[in-house]
């Protein structure tokens, strides 16, 4: 029960940080050319699936080598996120399942996961 209440409470805290606050950078990619392109988590809900937890919804956006803003995605791009065993992101009617264990995958999608389903590390 407790594990229940600390995961709506994290879900809960993150859906309401999400919505009302800047965009969070969950992904990063550097690229020899010194651009850097940033994934961004800019929206969350309940999933409208009971397969997952939530639909989240991402933007991305480019930096130029001189660290100047190059190109931001109008659009939100959506995946949806389950927390609990297996766990798992589906992006495009396609699953990626996701290693939870510390020496897991390091690709942006085992980024996006561990960001909406681990508590903040302080």
């Amino acid at each position: 029960m407790r594990t229940l209440f600390s995961a709506l409470a994290i879900g809960t805290s993150l859906l309401t940080s999400t919505a009302a606050s800047e965009p969070v950078i969950f992904h990063t990619a550097r690229f020899p050319d010194h651009t850097v392109v940033s994934l961004s988590l800019v929206g969350n809900r309940a999933a409208a699936s009971i397969e997952y937890d939530y639909d989240v919804y991402i933007s991305l956006s480019q930096t130029s080598a001189e660290g100047e803003p190059a190109y931001s995605d109008p659009s939100k791009h959506k995946a949806s996120v389950r927390c609990n065993a297996p766990a798992a992101v589906a992006v495009r009617g396609v699953n990626y399942p996701i290693p939870t264990s510390n020496d897991g995958g390091t690709d942006w999608k085992d980024d996006l996961w561990r960001t909406v389903c681990t508590a903040p590390m302080s």
